[in-house]
């Protein structure tokens, strides 16, 4: 046995001859597993401990803890090997958890050296042990086997010291230490492996007086300075909030209790007052559906004198029909009459006075004696024109064969386009308007441009909104609208957003738009479309 002087000596300098040692140990810790530490120890006697630290146990050494069912004075004990040699047993207080929540035991648990020192009355070594533990227990976690800051103070110490017990890693532990230090003594601190009053484990403890040597006297003092740095409370402060949270709960659940009551009673008077309302209107769509039934009966026999009344009116529709078939006969007839008499007056003009001798002395344009001027006598027979094409509903090619080729040859520019899209135009019901048209661009408008007249000023001829000189921007600047207003003749391709408007609805039979351009050169008005309205892509 080595003489206890130079045993001291090795003790004394454990701490500083083991900190890289201690490194090594807490890396190799951390790289078996990525769980919880559960830390504990082995004590030896003074006179035992010469022995083991002949064995030449260093830190970072691994152990193997088995547990030992067949033990007669603890059912409950688990041995510490080191390479292969017994060195002790676990505490007596730790080893019933370590068999109970770690079945891995049974086999043979890996665990590492992570400390070696001696007590503060120098009469017993300590070897500490970390055990990792892959996946923690419930009651592991209840009873502190976690790298979470925790601590508490710790009841069972007597009046002289405040004892704190606190579960954390070593480092965060160190921390903690010098922080107190600054403010208590420190008299007392290291490894733990009794439980607490509480029974959970807290593997590290220390002991705080003040500067009397005693007892601090406000020990919130010390837990406010722990929560500054750790912003953890103690476990007792935490259980005293959860309960306080917990009655708060239970009020706040009674209230609703009493609310949901207070809820169910106004349901309850609601579905009574719902049943009864339900009755009601089941009894009124009974009622309403009675009175559905009456309702089709009486829409069925308005509809049958409806349609007595509709077979009625188809009847006085196709007498109408009849007739209007019998007027435009008798038109005709009037138009074929007046084709004659106009043959009649080309006939007697061109005889003169020294021709037929007629007993006419007086003008047909006058109800009087007086002279008629030539202006009058146009304005007269333009007026019975206009009537004769409206009346006799001739085709918009017969207006402007009429207007081009018979009343004003070669005022106008008539392109195949034009003859076209005048053949395409099916019953087109004012002709009167169109002739009227022509005639202006044909005589009016030519002369106002042949003046040198510009654009607008010579559309002001046709009087009212007949006439736009451009089209809107959005066609204009549409490609499909420009091909379709772009017309040839000669050697060139001319736009002609120039237009005379009949009608404004999307119909053939009332709408119809004549677009052209006045050729400088020929003097003429070229007219390259005469029929329905053009692509329009606001249409």
């Amino acid at each position: 046995m080595a003489p206890k002087d130079s045993l001291f000596r090795r003790l004394q300098h454990l701490d500083q001859a083991g900190t890289s040692e201690r490194q090594a140990a807490r890396r190799k810790r951390s790289q078996q597993s990525s769980g919880e530490i559960l830390q504990t120890f082995l004590a030896y006697l003074l006179d035992d401990a010469a022995q083991k630290m002949g064995l030449g146990i260093a830190i970072g050494d691994p152990l193997t803890l088995i547990h030992e069912p067949t033990n007669e004075w603890d059912p409950n004990a688990v041995k510490v090997f080191w390479k292969g040699e017994w060195i002790g047993y676990i505490p007596k207080d730790m080893a019933p958890l370590i068999v109970a929540e770690v079945p891995e035991v049974a086999q043979g648990l890996d665990a590492v050296v992570t400390g070696l020192s001696t007590t503060s009355q120098r009469d017993a070594f300590r070897l500490q042990i970390s055990i990792p533990i892959p996946k923690a227990s419930r009651r592991l976690r209840e009873l502190g086997v976690s790298s979470a800051f925790a601590w508490d103070f710790d009841r069972t110490t007597g009046a002289d010291k405040l004892r704190l017990v606190i579960s954390c890693t070593e480092t965060a532990f160190r921390e903690l230490q010098e922080l107190l230090g600054a403010s208590y003594d420190v008299s007392k601190c290291g490894y733990s492996y009794y439980p607490a009053q509480d029974g959970r484990h807290y593997p590290w403890y220390l002991s705080l007086t003040d500067s009397t040597g005693k007892a601090p006297d406000n020990p919130e003092q010390v837990e406010q300075l722990i929560r500054s740095l750790f912003g953890a409370p103690s476990e007792t402060t935490r259980i005293r909030e959860r309960q306080e949270r917990l009655k708060e709960l239970e009020e706040k659940q009674e209230d609703i209790n009493t609310r949901l009551e207070t809820s169910r009673a106004e349901e309850r008077r609601l579905r009574r007052e719902f049943d009864f309302n339900k009755r009601a209107w089941e009894q009124r769509a009974e009622k309403a559906q009675e009175q559905g039934e009456q309702a089709i009966e009486l829409a069925q026999s308005v509809e049958g004198e409806l349609s007595q009344q509709l077979d009625l009116k188809e009847q006085e529709l196709q007498l109408a029909l009849a007739e209007n078939k019998a007027l435009a006969d008798q038109l005709e007839q009037g138009s074929n009459e007046l084709a004659t008499l106009r043959l009649d007056l080309e006939f007697l003009e061109q005889a003169g006075p020294a021709g037929v001798v007629t007993e006419l002395s007086y003008t047909p344009w006058s109800s009087t004696d007086e002279e008629v001027t030539e202006q009058e006598v146009t304005n007269r027979l333009l007026n019975s024109l206009r009537g004769v094409a409206g009346s006799a509903r001739l085709k918009p090619r017969q207006c402007l064969e009429l207007v081009s080729e018979e009343l004003c040859p070669g005022n106008l520019l008539v392109l195949d386009s034009a003859w076209s899209s005048a053949d395409q135009v099916k019953g087109f019901e004012h002709s009167d308007q169109l002739f009227e048209l022509l005639w202006l661009l044909a005589t009016g408008y030519r002369e106002q441009k042949l003046a040198g007249a510009p654009d607008r000023i010579a559309g002001q001829v046709f009087g009212g909104s007949s006439y736009a000189p451009r089209e809107s921007q959005t066609i204009e600047s549409n490609p499909q609208a420009k091909r379709a207003r772009t017309f040839s003749y000669g050697s060139k391709a001319v736009e002609m957003w120039q237009h005379l408007k009949i009608g404004a609805k999307d119909s053939e039979n009332r709408t119809l738009r004549i677009h052209f351009c006045w050729d400088e050169e020929l003097g003429q008005v070229v007219i390259g479309h005469c029929g329905k309205h053009l692509y329009n892509p606001n249409h």
